[in-house]
């Protein structure tokens, strides 16, 4: 699995293209690097555009790659 990037939250500004709310729009960056805190997961991403604060949020969560029966515990760590 390719390492993300960023290891801390990083803010960066980019042009909004509804001129209603907002300017300008910051980008708020998470990273979640499963497969280094369990390797039994990989990682998942959202996009959530909060148009009132002025902010796209990028984050992440961890999914297990066998749950069968969807517990949210890795089938290889129970």
């Amino acid at each position: 699995m390719k390492k993300l990037t960023y290891l801390f939250l990083a803010l960066l500004i980019v042009s909004c293209s509804d001129d209603d709310n907002c300017e300008m729009m910051t980008t708020i960056i998470a990273d979640c690097e499963c497969s280094y805190i369990d390797i039994n997961t990989y990682t998942v991403s959202t996009t959530t555009i909060d148009e009132e604060n002025c902010e796209i949020l990028e984050d992440c969560y961890c999914e297990c790659y066998n749950d069968s029966d969807e517990d949210g515990i890795c089938d290889e760590n129970e």
